[in-house]
């Protein structure tokens, strides 16, 4: 082999070395470009989850407010109608004993009447004679 046969299969030996080093530079940048790619998926998909989840503990939130709301209303119509309940027995009974302290007053009022017309015609009919 004369010199610059030599030469030239150094010099491409030193190329293909070159090339293979090149390649695997570019083969190490494509895996680097798709591992941050695949990083890059899988933070958008973790992203994702989470925004389901933020969303799904809204909806829990609000559907445990509108259910803190909806009892703190029916306890509030559930005391209003015990109370009123209660005023109701309360005034019926009252106006029973007003009713009944009415008439034991009429009834002592009639005797006292009868006897005092009793008397009164007593003292008519001895007055008469």
């Amino acid at each position: 082999m004369s010199d610059s046969e030599q030469v030239f299969v150094v010099s491409e030996e030193e190329a293909e070395q070159k090339a293979k080093k090149a390649f695997r530079k570019a083969e190490l940048t494509v895996e680097s470009l798709d591992e941050t790619q695949q990083r890059a998926m899988t933070a958008y998909a973790a992203y994702l989850e989470a925004e389901h989840q933020l969303e799904t503990a809204y909806k829990d939130q609000e559907r445990q407010a509108e259910k803190v709301y909806t009892d703190a209303v029916a306890q509030g119509r559930k005391v209003c109608e015990e109370s009123l309940a209660q005023a109701r027995k309360v005034y019926e009974e009252s106006v029973g004993q007003a009713l009944k302290t009415r008439d034991e007053a009429e009834r002592k009022a009639r005797e006292a009447r009868n006897e005092n017309l009793e008397r009164t015609w007593i003292v008519f009919t001895k007055a008469r004679k």
